[in-house]
């Protein structure tokens, strides 16, 4: 019920918002969508021509790269990749740091008829050749630090025709010039300047490509957190849907800058935080290392960032470490206090009070989207009181990835959004002993995968009556928002039937400032009779030090009363009843998620 005329203002805008992202309108220019990626280079070509899309540093200096120069750069690599035989469908793989060339490549690939194998640049020499075996690549193209590793192993990649290496220094036009060497790692140049060469002679066959929006165009190899890579096989279609999903719920366009930070390879930050961008007009910074990240959002000023959890928790803490250091940290939680009671109010001193925070993020950041793991919901509120709205999606790399976001103008704190227009998602109850109608998340609509590579019967088991099998488990509040409460895989179910999901504890266990990394499993007691909820734990052993802890026995110490104090707020079954605690950070993937299987 609203209790003021301004209250009664905020919920109609409300309502009208979520009419617009259900589908019943749209602003006028949300309303431009997207069928396929040669569409979307085309379109966002004409619309914004010479303006940036790409800005990046090479050996110190800076280049850029615009949106109408993203297209000739992808006509000219489809036509050399066609007249080099690369059509049909044919595998293309792409490896190495985010970078003009690799985007090129990924669109040159998809839109010339073929399939791009995006490939994780941190994968052992030994996977990288599987995966490209697998896949069945006819052309590589990769930074020369891949080159490094795989050209002492081109024999084990015999049907590899083609390998292109991308520069690591130096930008700009790209002369005509003959065909590339076969079987040869060449300059990606040659591929551009031979494209460049057949165009000027006429040659159109790129240009005249029919895009069928239901062919497979990415294989994608998960992470393998369960020890195991499926190859994801998508199409024009899904990757579009997710486009304009993220288009029409995330108020985002061409007066936006971003910084982009997460490994290009990942669906979340190429149909987030490449493609995204590519279609609205907002200019994409490319980080070129992550030594240097801070240090980037200084000098790129975004306005918006795509991160993951870790990146989060890691800014908050050097934050707040930076202020107790400083001596200004009591300061700091006064000023916080004040600032949000003069909110309520209806005036707001953020940008005045936190301006020496909002100068780490180069002054001018306004927005952070959070994906790909969960999210502490008390860090919305910790950058919000500094003047950043953060809110947090929800995606898996077989829905292209996006399923559901939280607009930043309606948002729940432990809420992963609403689902993008036109997918729908259902819960396969299976739990209610908490109150909730838990279950596993099913998916239906067009940004979900058209299978598994060469694995028809993982794909009969994971989409069944067109209904996609997520493997998370959830629920729907009766606004129509998704809750994550963990992995199908991950849960423990305790001796008395009672269904425990770890991440919801590991949120309660990342609220404790000594715990940096954190993992709750399920141990069998010693006379094997009982389940116990153990939390492993790596301590941030710099903060540790920081406040007088100078030994593993008293960081123990301290986060066994941490540990009794956080169970006092927890029901009974969900209480940590034994901890242990590591040397060393998790391993994890890429996308900075721990890899599960191998915590011992």
């Amino acid at each position: 019920m609203a209790k003021s005329f301004s209250d009664l203002i905020s919920y109609f805008n409300i309502k009208e918002y979520i009419n617009q992202i259900m589908g019943r309108s749209y602003p006028p220019e949300r309303e431009r969508v997207i069928s396929d990626l040669r569409e979307l280079v085309d379109v966002s070509a004409k619309i914004h021509g010479e303006r940036p899309f790409l800005r990046f540093k090479r050996d110190g200096e800076d280049f850029s790269l615009s949106f109408a120069g993203l297209l000739k750069m992808t006509e000219r690599l489809g036509t050399a990749f066609h007249e080099l035989g690369m059509k049909g469908g044919v595998s293309i793989a792409v490896i190495g740091e985010t970078s003009p060339e690799w985007i090129a490549t990924y669109l040159a690939a998809v839109n010339s008829g073929n399939v791009i194998v995006p490939l994780d640049r941190e994968l052992t020499p030994d996977e990288l050749c599987n995966f490209i075996n697998r896949a069945e690549a006819r052309c590589v193209i990769c930074s020369p630090t891949i080159r490094a590793v795989l050209e002492p192993r081109i024999d084990n990649m015999p049907d590899v025709q083609y390998f292109g290496v991308i520069p690591e220094v130096g930008f700009g036009e790209n002369q005509p010039c003959g065909k590339p060497a076969e079987r040869q790692f060449v300059p990606f140049r040659e591929f551009v300047g031979y494209g460049r060469a057949l165009m000027e002679a006429g040659d159109s066959s790129f240009k005249n490509v029919k895009i069928d929006r239901d062919a497979m165009c990415a294989i994608l190899f998960t992470s393998g957190t369960t020890g195991t890579s499926k190859g994801v096989m998508l199409s024009h279609r899904n990757i579009a849907t997710a486009i304009n999903g993220s288009w029409r719920m995330i108020d985002v366009g061409p007066d936006d800058v971003l910084v982009s930070v997460l490994p290009i390879h990942h669906t979340y930050e190429m149909t987030c935080g490449i493609l995204t961008p590519l279609l609205v007009g907002c200019t994409v910074c490319i980080n070129d290392s992550l030594k240097n990240v801070m240090r980037n959002f200084q000098y790129y000023k975004p306005t918006i960032l795509i991160l993951v959890p870790l990146f989060v928790n890691t800014i908050y803490k050097r934050i707040m470490d930076t202020a107790r250091k400083k001596g200004v940290d009591k300061k700091l939680e006064v000023a916080t206090k004040v600032s949000d009671t003069l909110r309520v109010a209806g005036v707001d001193l953020r940008r005045a009070l936190f301006a020496e925070i909002m100068e780490t993020f180069g002054g001018r950041l306004e927005k952070i989207v959070c994906g790909g793991a969960p999210l502490n919901p008390e860090m919305i509120g910790h950058f919000e009181s500094f003047g950043i709205n953060l809110t947090q999606g929800y995606g898996i790399t077989e829905c292209a990835p996006l399923i559901s976001v939280c607009p930043f103008n309606w948002k729940k704190d432990r809420s992963v959004g609403l689902p993008i227009p036109g997918l729908e998602v259902i819960i396969d109850v299976e739990d209610t002993s908490g109150g909730l109608p838990i279950g596993e998340i099913l998916v239906r609509g067009d940004n979900v995968m058209l299978g598994y590579y060469k694995a028809p019967e993982l794909t009969e088991a994971a989409i069944v009556d067109g209904w996609f099998h997520t493997g998370d488990y959830g629920y729907i509040d009766a606004d129509g928002f998704l809750y994550i409460t963990g992995r199908k895989k991950n849960v423990i179910v305790l001796e008395n039937g009672k269904n425990v999901y770890p991440e919801e504890i590991e949120e309660h266990l990342e609220t404790i400032r000594l715990v940096a990394e954190c993992a709750v499993i399920g141990r069998r007691s010693d006379d094997g009779e009982s389940i116990l909820i153990t939390a492993i734990i790596y301590p941030d052993y710099e903060y540790a030090k920081s406040i007088g802890l100078d030994d593993k026995a008293a960081i123990d110490a301290k986060l066994k009363d941490e540990i009794t104090a956080l169970n006092k707020t927890l029901p009974g079954f969900r209480q940590i009843r034994k901890y242990e605690l590591r040397d060393e950070p998790f391993p994890k993937t890429t996308s900075k998620k721990i890899i599960r299987h191998l915590i011992s």
